[in-house]
Parts: C-alpha cells; structure tokens; sequence
C-alpha cells in the first residue's frame, strides 16, 4: 500500500502494487474470497474509516501473506464526544434500560465506521455517519429502550457488557486505536443519577477530554 493505513483525508487514494492476480476487500472480508480484482498500481478511494485487505494470486491456489492496513477518515478524535450516561435506572434497576449518548460537537458530518467503546462496554459502530451538532445513542437492549424512553430515537445499536451502578472505566476509540475518551465516572458525583431515574449530562462539550474525569463536568 502507498500508504499503510493511519489517518487519511476523505477522498484520497491508496495505491496497490504487487505482483500476480491482486485482489483486495474494503470491508474487513478476506480477499482471497470476496475480493475485487486490480491491477498493479491501481488506487482504491477512501471515503469514510475502514480495513484494506490485499492479497497477491500467483496461480494453483498460491496466494501471497495477507496485507492489511485500517484507515482513519475525519476529526472523529477532536470532535466525537460522550454527552450523557445512564448508568443506573430507576429502582428496581433494570440494567437493560441503560445507554450512552454521544454528539458530533463540529462543522462537519462525522463517519462513524470502526469507532469502537473497548472498555466498560463494548461496541463497533457500523459505516454510518452522525452530522453536525447530531446525537446518537448506543444501548443494552434496543426493546426494553424503546419501551421505556419511546422509540423513534437515533439508536445505533445494542452494546455488550454494562454500566456498573457503582462506577465504570470507559474508552472510546477511534478506527486506528486512538484514544477519543479514557475516563471513570462515580456513582456519587451527583444523587440523583444513582437510581433515581437521572442520568448523569456532561455540562461542556467543548472542554478538554481530560475533563470527562471530573465531577464538576457532570
């Protein structure tokens, strides 16, 4: 690849070169299987955060080692950020009443493909895009969600895991692994949040990242 992998502005081109047959995928599928084919050379266009995957056919089923790089596209670091947690329902705790709210704080829309939560929850966004000054959701339990808060919201899907009542470690990364939030909340930084039926509301999106770590930010 002219470029392996990292970040990488909308629209540019990444060029293969090889010998044989080349094959590559763009969606994390393996080549040999799914692969387009392309000449030596020949550019692949990258619009929005993904996994390039290239393999080399030299004929009789002899295929090249795998070449694999992620591509990162857009400020999703400098402008995707966690707005609102709930982390404990009202009592009786339901654990599948829980979510996470997230807002694209800049100009532009935001591809959203590979960012992923790696701690606390799990969950990889799908090849979607959030516009501008937009929310999304991800929850425990798309159903029980709707039924409680009303369906019709910006959900982007159903995570693994839960929020614990008494405290998490979330993180939150971008498709190369860069850190976008790495903070702890408490279930004591304010009463009401704990089981009351409250969630708990950043005050300042534009602050530093850093700042996630603070009570005086919620």
């Amino acid at each position: 690849f002219s470029q392996f992998g990292g970040e990488i502005a909308a629209g540019a081109t990444v060029a293969i070169t090889g010998s044989g047959t080349i094959k590559y995928t763009t969606d994390g599928r393996e080549p040999k299987d799914f692969g387009s084919t392309i000449s030596s050379g020949g550019t692949v266009t990258i619009n929005n955060s993904l996994i390039l995957k290239a393999r080399s056919d030299y004929g009789s089923g002899n295929w090249s080692a795998l070449n694999e790089a992620t591509f990162s596209v857009g400020p999703i670091k400098d402008k995707l950020r966690i707005t609102e947690l709930m982390f404990h329902p009202t009592e009786p705790n339901d654990p599948c009443q829980e979510y996470v709210e997230l807002k694209n704080i800049g100009t532009s829309a935001l591809n959203l493909n590979l960012v992923k939560f790696t701690e606390g929850i799990h969950f990889t966004f799908p090849n979607m895009t959030l516009a501008a000054g937009d929310y999304i959701l991800v929850v425990e339990d798309i159903n029980v969600f709707n039924a409680k808060y009303g369906a019709g919201k910006n959900v982007a899907g159903q995570y693994t895991g839960n929020l614990a009542n008494d405290g998490e470690h979330i993180r939150l990364e971008d498709a190369i692994g860069r850190t976008i939030h790495d903070f702890n909340y408490a279930d004591g930084w304010q009463d009401v949040t704990d089981g009351d039926g409250f969630s708990l509301n950043i005050f300042d999106t534009s602050v530093d990242a850093n700042d996630w770590n603070k009570q005086e930010s919620w």
